[in-house]
């Protein structure tokens, strides 16, 4: 009798280690951190990290990118998705509606901020009075501005547009993730990673990518786990992607800026 339910439970072992991690991905460009659009293989770091974890539990990974929309109708209406990455508790309320979802820690840290050119930088909060920001990308940190109509929200389909905008000066600033910016900048441009500046004197707000689940609360506990002890080959990683010693990495629990070493 032992063996046979010994039998069993192996062979049932055998096929939860069978079924691949799905994780559904917001459909974006958003690299450094991760770029996942459809038909096209996701990169980034945010997919190294998740390769890892696959790989460190032993699962095969399967990554599906869809519009926000979808992707938390086919995480409530269907079985199909074990994670859904990235997420937050404070995102995508109307679509999440009365769902509990469970979320992992921090997977990423990001410090969303204010970009200007390098000469108008230190310029001070009421140089700006149109701010552009990606539609759909809301500016947490100018909130109270906007609506008291001190600001104008000017939105633009992607990154380049709104740097064509601010080098015609026709607003005032860019609110975005500092290192997405200068990744597109350096990659994208001849015009240099130091070109636009994030503004210290400039609202910005601290955020965080998580990972979330509807049905697999396990799943994340593993992923936490995860996220702790491999803290030190994410650094790494983020080091690998070019993360190191922006804005958000320095938020990090562990940064992967490495500073010299100070001479005796």
């Amino acid at each position: 009798m032992k063996a046979a339910m010994f039998a069993l439970l192996f062979l049932a072992l055998g096929v939860c280690q069978a079924e691949p991690l799905r994780i559904g991905l917001e459909s974006h460009d958003y690299l450094p951190y991760y770029r996942a659009l459809p038909g096209k293989p996701a990169e980034g770091y945010a997919i190294a990290v998740l390769q890892l974890f696959a790989s460190s539990q032993g699962l095969a990974l399967e990554l599906e990118a869809l519009p926000i929309n979808r992707l938390h109708r086919n995480l409530q209406t269907t079985d199909r998705l074990t994670l859904v990455f990235p997420d937050n508790p404070a995102w995508s309320r109307q679509l999440k509606g009365d769902a509990r979802m469970h979320y992992s820690r921090p997977v990423i840290r990001v410090v969303d901020g204010s970009l200007v050119l390098r000469e108008h930088l230190g310029r001070g909060v009421d140089s700006v009075r149109r701010l552009g920001t990606v539609r759909g990308f809301t500016p947490e940190a100018w909130q109270e501005r906007l609506r008291d109509g001190q600001v104008q929200l000017v939105e633009a389909s992607d990154i380049a547009s709104l740097v064509r905008m601010l080098l015609r000066l026709r607003i005032d600033a860019i609110y975005a993730n500092p290192e997405v910016l200068h990744h597109y900048l350096e990659t994208s441009t001849n015009l240099g990673g130091d070109r636009l500046l994030l503004d210290p004197d400039l609202p910005l707000a601290q955020t965080a990518f998580h990972a979330s689940s509807l049905k697999h609360p396990e799943v994340l506990e593993a992923f936490d786990r995860f996220l702790v002890e491999q803290s030190g080959e994410l650094a790494q990683l983020r080091r690998e992607h070019g993360l190191a010693c922006g804005p958000s990495d320095l938020v990090e629990e562990r940064p992967a800026c490495q500073q010299p070493a100070k001479a005796p």
